[in-house]
């Protein structure tokens, strides 16, 4: 009788130990993201620039990188994001081009959707993912061209407080 006492007592200290370590790790949950807005920023500017360098021919900035609000990962508090949008008149070879993409991103851990319409004058692909809240990759025939736009992930930050300084 008494190793039956000693295996309860021990199986209970452990559980005890156990259940606090993993149920109290120090403080209440962060409720703003964890990346820091310049890193969102660059992250987001150099794979909209990987992205066109990989489709090829002459891009323009259209957009940004443009400051914007934001939720965090797990939906609540308030935070920051960037969107880059670049363009180019001509319309590329799409099949190549989202080919192009699905391996880029992929390669990036980046999960990709095609899309398209019934007579593929618009059609792209769209990837989220690892950092990045989404990109696209849009190519119309309607007069369009091909655009490819981005928003990082959200990051901790005061929009207000950011743009204060980015009009200073």
């Amino acid at each position: 009788m008494t190793a039956l006492k000693q295996w309860i007592a021990v199986t209970v200290t452990t559980i005890a130990i156990v259940g606090t370590t993993a149920g109290c790790s120090g403080g209440q949950m962060e409720n703003r993201p964890t990346q820091e807005p310049a890193d969102a920023k660059r992250s987001i500017q150099q794979l909209v620039d990987d992205t066109t360098d990989a489709l090829g021919g002459t891009w323009t900035v259209q957009e940004g990188p443009r400051l914007g609000t934001c939720e965090d990962e797990r939906g609540v508090g308030e935070g920051v994001n960037y969107t880059y949008i670049k363009s180019r008149a001509d319309r590329g070879d799409v099949e190549q081009g989202i080919r192009t993409l699905e391996k880029l991103w992929g390669e990036r851990g980046l999960d990709t959707k095609r899309f398209s319409d019934a007579d593929a004058s618009y059609s792209g692909v769209d990837g989220s993912g690892d950092g990045v809240a989404n990109i696209g990759f849009q190519s119309s025939d309607l007069g369009g061209g091909d655009t490819v736009s981005g928003t990082s992930a959200c990051a901790a930050g005061d929009y207000v407080e950011m743009r204060e300084r980015e009009r200073s």
